[in-house]
């Protein structure tokens, strides 16, 4: 038997930060970073919240092991009634990670995702970075999920071109992977097909700048989000993430450079070959992976991605035997719709120096 279910609740079209009045009157900590918080673009945010509120601005990018206990700490000590996350991946998984280690299972969290990329506001990962070994750790537990997911486009309006893309290319990714994957089914194919087909032509143009375009991208982000926490993701993450922990480098920046690898990989997988060209068509391509992946490559050019990391390709070689055994142990891994050896792993993985 299989199952599909959809939480959170999302928020969208004119004014969703109405949704903040249901948490009128309550104590809630906005875990945000420190950018945000001085940007003024908080300010929105607190306008709508009636009660005490707290400010954790302490978030940096990758989240890190010491960063959370601190902000269980912050949790433990402000004793909220509601958490706001407010910002990209990183303030969004480190919010659910708080949350989730305070021991107060039954905290309700909202995430007000300020890029479109992670889809963090509407699954049940959290990704964490160990520093000390420099190894990323996905977490997966059901628990996880916010309470609200609140899409407020305006948010996007001072994405620099560069994050843009980088996280485009991430929503791409998780919507190749999620209509892939092994756990995939109708529900989650329409999600994933639609996500891919939208963000496709709307990347270029939110590139731009174009304020409608981030919005297209937003809900893309979105339809990705819930159809890879469904349906799994692949070995396309598990090296994003063995090689963000190890060169911190960015995730979307990664998911760019190894998508079309990935793609001409796993096409050897007959059912996964179908599910590419079937993305292929819905973006005007031929109806194979070898298009798509070609495409890709065009496409991250279009939008000012370099074509190889800026690695010294010895100090890569030398960490492969680490990083391939960090991506096999993944737990993305075992939704990868082909079998996946070191050997397969090294080789995508050299190929990007």
């Amino acid at each position: 038997m299989e199952t599909f279910w959809i939480k959170p609740k999302l928020y969208f079209g004119p004014e969703p930060l109405e949704a903040l009045s249901a948490l009128a009157g309550k104590r809630v900590l906005i875990v945000t970073d420190a950018f945000l918080a001085s940007s003024g673009l908080l300010d929105r945010v607190k306008a709508r919240l009636t009660g005490e509120v707290s400010v954790f601005d302490r978030v940096e990018p990758d989240p890190s092991l010491r960063l959370v206990a601190e902000g269980v700490r912050a949790v433990r000590t402000f004793r909220p009634e509601a958490v706001v996350a407010f910002g990209g991946g990183s303030p969004m998984d480190c919010a659910k990670a708080m949350c989730w280690f305070s021991g107060d299972r039954d905290l309700p969290l909202y995430c007000i995702p300020t890029t479109a990329g992670t889809g963090s506001e509407v699954t049940s990962f959290a990704v964490l970075t160990d520093t000390d070994q420099g190894v990323k750790y996905p977490l997966v537990e059901d628990g996880l999920l916010p309470e609200g997911a609140i899409l407020e486009p305006a948010f996007l309006d001072g994405v620099p071109p560069k994050v843009t893309a980088d996280t485009g290319m991430d929503v791409l990714t998780h919507a190749a992977e999620a209509a892939a994957a092994v756990g995939a089914n109708p529900f989650t194919d329409a999600l994933a097909e639609s996500a891919f087909a939208l963000a496709w032509r709307a990347l270029p143009r939110a590139y731009q700048g174009d304020r409608a375009a981030k919005a297209e991208m937003l809900y893309a982000s979105c339809m990705a989000g819930v159809a890879f926490n469904a349906a799994g993701l692949g070995v396309c993450h598990s090296m994003a993430h063995a090689l963000g922990g190890r060169f911190h480098v960015a995730h979307g920046r990664l998911n760019a450079l190894l998508l079309p690898q990935v793609v001409a990989f796993n096409a050897a997988d007959a059912r996964a070959a179908e599910k590419y060209a079937r993305l292929a068509r819905r973006c005007g391509l031929a109806a194979n992976p070898r298009a798509l992946s070609a495409a890709l490559v065009r496409l991250r050019t279009g939008l000012g991605i370099p074509a190889r990391l800026d690695l010294p390709p010895a100090e890569l070689k030398a960490a492969l035997p680490a990083l391939s055994a960090a991506a096999l142990s993944d737990v993305c891994l075992p939704g990868n719709p082909r079998p996946v050896a070191a050997a397969d792993v090294e080789a995508m993985m050299e190929a990007l120096v």
